[in-house]
C-alpha cells in the first residue's frame, strides 16, 4: 500500500459542484477506473481519499490535489492514464506524483482575480492600487466567537502577502497572495467584494486559485 498525490483542475462550471459532491465524483471516478484502492479494515470499509485545502464554491483552481491510497504495483503513470478518460465535465487529471509535503503545512494562496468592466479599465486599477496602497482595508469575515458565528471586522491590508495588478485586453487581473490554511484563511471574494462595491461602474469578476504555497514561500508538492 502507497499514497500518492493526484493534481486536477476545476475549471468551467464545475466551479459550482459544491467540497462535498467533488468528493462523491472523484470517488466514483476512481472507481469507474478500477484504481487498485486501498480500503480501511473494520465493520464499515471505505477508501482513503483526502483533499488538500477545500475550494471555496464558484472559484476555478490549476493546483487541486486528492491523496488516495492505493494496492499492487501501479506506477504514477499508469494511474494517470486510468483516471484521465474517466474524469467528469470540468475536472481534469494534470499530474499524478507521489506526496511531498503535508496538507498541514499549507499557509498561502496565489489568487487570480479578473475584473470584467465594459468601460474605465485605466480607473479601475487605479481604485485597486489606491486600495491596496492604503493602510486600512476593512471588511466584515464571518469568525466563532464560542459556538456562535459572527461577522468581524478585519483589516485585509494585514493579511496580504503579495500582489500585483495589470490589465489584460478589456480586463483588469489581480494577481494576489492570501492566508490560505488551516489555522488562518481569508477568502479572495472578500476582496473582490470591496472592489466591486467601491468602483463607480458595474463590474463582475471571477476567481482561480493558481497555487498553494508553503509558510516558507515553497510551492505545496
Amino acid at each position: 500500500m502507497r499514497c500518492v498525490r493526484v493534481w486536477f483542475k476545476k475549471m468551467g462550471m464545475s466551479r459550482y459542484v459544491s467540497h462535498l459532491d467533488l468528493m462523491r465524483a472523484m470517488t466514483r471516478a476512481v472507481r469507474r477506473a478500477k484504481i487498485p484502492l486501498w480500503y480501511t479494515e473494520g465493520f464499515n470499509p471505505h477508501p482513503y481519499i483526502t483533499f488538500a485545502l477545500p475550494l471555496s464554491l464558484g472559484m476555478e483552481s490549476l493546483c487541486e490535489s486528492m491523496d488516495m491510497r492505493i494496492e499492487g504495483d501501479s506506477t504514477n503513470e499508469e494511474i494517470f492514464l486510468m483516471l484521465k478518460s474517466s474524469m467528469p465535465p470540468g475536472i481534469e487529471i494534470t499530474d499524478v506524483k507521489d506526496p511531498v509535503h503535508d496538507p498541514k503545512k499549507i499557509t498561502f494562496g496565489e489568487f487570480d482575480i479578473f475584473f470584467d468592466c465594459e468601460k474605465g479599465t485605466d480607473e479601475l486599477v487605479s481604485l485597486i492600487a489606491e486600495m491596496l496602497n492604503s493602510d486600512e482595508l476593512i471588511v466584515q469575515k464571518l469568525g466563532k466567537k464560542g459556538r456562535h458565528k459572527v461577522l468581524k471586522d478585519i483589516n485585509l491590508i494585514e493579511f496580504i502577502k503579495e500582489y500585483k495588478i495589470g490589465k489584460l485586453g478589456d480586463r483588469v487581473k489581480l494577481t494576489v497572495i492570501l492566508p490560505a490554511g488551516s489555522t488562518t484563511n481569508v477568502n479572495p471574494s472578500l476582496l473582490a467584494d470591496e472592489i466591486q462595491k467601491r468602483y463607480a461602474e458595474a463590474v463582475t469578476y471571477s476567481i482561480v486559485r493558481k497555487q498553494l504555497l508553503l509558510e516558507n514561500a515553497e510551492r505545496f508538492e
